[in-house]
């Protein structure tokens, strides 16, 4: 029973430092697995890539289909309605920074800096200077001319020759059917001339014409149309910047053809901080039944990282008809997160950065998918370890701050050494707990350093409550004393043994509690 009693000081608090862990490594799971947002998937992967390109989505016999270039070719993945691979097909083209590719029923074409070519018989189609690989169409541009492209019959057809060579031409894929849309640049703005496309014919729609601010240069030009109408997302960039970092405004406007648009400034607001969200690219609009939604990579708030900050990750804006943008976030990862296409409405499909491959990850808003998404996973473990084992690191810096609380005890210990040995000899009880409550008063006392606001506000609930400092030091004090009463007497320890050891236990149940939430 002594022999028993004697391990108790050992025992006990090994066990609350695992409850500890526990606590902190269950936290942390949830943390790197919250969902981006209400309504949406965990991140499902569904395949890697070795190179970092956008993917390109369409349907394949009835099947999301999504394929991406691989260091040999291309790599083609047919899914069923869970996401769970159902076909594979890969094909074999010479890959660079240009490469290009559009998959048909029945043929694939692949296009580089130079030209276009068919992926079977390696033979080179046309010159071109531009390619457009869009979901049910190819189409390409030749010098001055835009032209469409039959794959199955390997047949071109001259759709629009462009007055302007300098002109730059955008298309979009929508319910409604296929839209061009040529942009020049003149002394009054910018010229916008929008078309339809039916079959291999062409429909001019209107003309429009907008101009932004001096100190600003349009970066970037997103459409979609709906009914009779456009819609129009124009990206700038300052010209000059005080700060010298490149600053990007974003504007919007919506408008019947032939009517010129009357843009006005979006924001976007980070969803999980007070701030806007930075460095917004890969930007593709669409029009939903809520109404246009934009889909962007951003830099904005995540709690997955080892030290919650910034992160790339994918969201989407829905505009009102005032322009006010309401913000959602479709990714929350701690990697960095890289084009985003939308398979449908109910689904995004994006590129999180890796080592020397990359994963092909996916958000959606179906029921079935969020329930399988929301599963104990090998990467989430990994993550909430790896935060895990840095926080606990971290925390360490608790024992630094909590020097200040048993110096008090130790200058006593000290005057009693010196001036009443005898009680130290004859271990009064009294010294014992004169000392702890010296410690404990210090602890009250300079709680703040260790018991910081910043702290607490990142501390779960069941640590941050009010009154829960003061609270946690008593109730660890007792829970030290306990164990010290339960487990000493077999040990015959002396008194300054003892209060060491309440000390350190205290000090060890602080640390590992409050301690990996101070930084």
């Amino acid at each position: 029973m002594k022999n028993w009693r004697g391990k108790l000081v050992w025992l006990l608090p090994t066990i609350i430092v695992l409850i500890a862990v526990s606590l902190l490594f269950s936290h942390n799971y949830q943390k790197v697995t919250e969902p981006p947002d209400e309504g949406w998937s965990r991140a499902l992967d569904i395949g890697t890539t070795p190179v970092l390109r956008p993917p390109n989505v369409g349907i394949h016999d009835g099947n999301p289909s999504v394929s991406f270039l691989t260091e040999k070719g291309i790599h083609q993945n047919i899914y069923n309605d869970q996401y769970e691979i159902k076909e594979q097909n890969s094909y074999d083209i010479p890959v660079d920074k240009f490469t290009q590719f559009y998959i048909s029923e029945n043929k694939v074409i692949h296009a580089d800096y130079y030209g276009m070519y068919d992926q079977e018989t390696g033979e080179k189609i046309t010159d071109l200077q531009a390619f457009y690989p869009l979901e049910s169409r190819a189409f390409y541009r030749n010098e001055d001319k835009i032209y469409s492209f039959d794959v199955n019959e390997s047949a071109s057809e001259e759709l629009l020759s462009l007055e302007n060579p300098k002109a730059s031409v955008h298309m979009a894929e929508t319910d409604s059917g296929t839209f061009l849309l040529t942009d020049e640049v003149t002394s009054s703005g910018n010229l916008l001339t929008y078309y339809q496309v039916e079959k291999n014919s062409i429909t001019p729609l209107g003309e429009a014409t907008f101009s932004v601010k001096e100190s600003e240069q349009v970066n970037d030009i997103q459409f979609t149309t709906k009914n009779d109408s456009y819609q129009l997302l124009v990206t700038t960039i300052q010209k000059q910047s005080q700060s010298g970092k490149i600053q990007n405004y974003y504007y919007y406007a919506e408008a019947p053809f032939g009517e010129n648009p009357n843009l006005n400034r979006v924001n976007f607001q980070d969803p999980y901080s007070t701030y806007e969200l930075k460095e917004i690219s890969d930007l593709s609009i669409h029009n939903t039944e809520n109404g246009p939604v934009l889909l962007f990579k951003a830099n904005g708030w995540t709690d997955t990282l080892f030290r919650p900050g910034l992160q790339f990750n994918i969201y989407q804006a829905t505009i009102s008809e005032s322009s006010a943008t309401t913000v959602t976030r479709l990714s929350n990862t701690p990697s960095f997160s890289n084009f985003p296409v939308r398979l449908n409405e109910q689904s995004v499909l994006w590129v999180d950065n890796g080592g020397e491959s990359h994963k092909l990850l996916l958000a959606s808003s179906k029921p079935e998918v969020i329930e399988r998404a929301d599963q104990i996973t090998k990467q989430g473990l990994l993550l909430a370890s790896g935060k895990t084992i840095g926080m606990l690191s971290s925390g360490l810096f608790a024992l630094i701050i909590s020097t200040f609380w048993f110096l008090w005890p130790l200058l006593f210990m000290i005057f009693i050494m010196f001036s009443k040995a005898d009680a130290l000899d004859q271990d009064r009880s009294w010294v014992l707990y004169t000392g702890i409550l010296i410690y404990l008063m210090a602890a009250i006392v300079a709680r703040d350093p260790m018991f910081s606001d910043a702290l607490l506000a990142r501390a779960p609930e069941y640590l941050s409550f009010p009154g829960s400092p003061i609270l946690f030091l008593l109730g660890f004090a007792g829970i030290a004393y306990g164990i010290l009463k339960a487990g000493a007497r077999s040990k015959d320890w002396s008194t300054p043994i003892q209060l060491t050891y309440f000390i350190g236990m205290h000090i060890l149940f602080i640390t590992v509690f409050f301690g990996p939430y101070l930084m």
